[in-house]
């Protein structure tokens, strides 16, 4: 029997290392072994109501995230291609243990909402990760960036250290801890989570499709 023994070892070093790789598509926040909601599997969003004959694509996202990078475009295409029919929501979930900038990001982007610039804010972090990912200093990036979207720069820096942006990045992380959510990206699709392995333009164009064909 114990000839065998290093036979089963090699096996379940193999096994683990196949199940390692299925999970390292998304980026994820490291787990406390003490927080339930960490290992928690994501759980329906509770605010996924929408007017009959809209869908509602709720994302749980990462400036920082090459994953969440790579989708940003698959999104954007399908929120011109669709209109108003989908509602797009955003939330922060900045993975601050394997990205130095995310926090930042996330303050950047929630500052130029303060001055109607979200999407914009959202659309140039995302589109330039490459460029600013691996810079040693964010901030006068992200001042550019604000500068070029005719933002008024002096409040953008302040707000971007101030209370009201980080009450509501904060906001934004404890609903992901609520619902089970600590990878990125995730995305719901009027409440239901959407795998990981379905996240491509064709299968999110036809979950979409799906709902809008039971709204009408």
């Amino acid at each position: 029997m114990k000839r065998y023994l290093p036979f089963a070892m090699i096996a379940a070093v193999l096994a683990a290392a196949i199940g390692a790789g299925f999970f390292m598509f998304r980026s994820t926040q490291p787990q406390p072994s003490t927080t339930s909601s960490s290992t928690a599997s994501p759980v329906a969003s509770p605010t996924a109501v929408t007017p009959r004959g809209v869908v509602t694509i709720e994302e749980f996202g990462d400036y920082q995230c090459p994953p969440c990078g790579a989708l940003h475009p698959v999104v954007k295409n399908l929120k011109n291609e669709y209109g108003d029919r989908v509602r797009f929501v955003f939330y922060h979930l900045p993975l601050t243990q394997i990205h130095k900038h995310a926090l930042e990001a996330a303050h950047a982007a929630a500052a130029a909402g303060l001055q109607g610039k979200f999407w914009e804010m959202h659309n140039l972090l995302y589109e330039s990760q490459n460029v600013w990912s691996e810079a040693n200093d964010l901030r006068p990036i992200v001042v550019n960036f604000a500068r070029q979207l005719g933002l008024d720069v002096e409040r953008f820096t302040r707000d971007m250290d101030g209370a009201r942006v980080d009450a509501l990045v904060s906001a934004d992380v404890r609903r992901a801890n609520m619902m089970g959510v600590n990878a990125t990206p995730t995305l719901f699709i009027d409440g239901q989570l959407i795998e990981n392995e379905h996240l491509t333009v064709e299968n999110l164009r036809k979950e979409i499709n799906q709902r809008l064909g039971a709204n009408q």
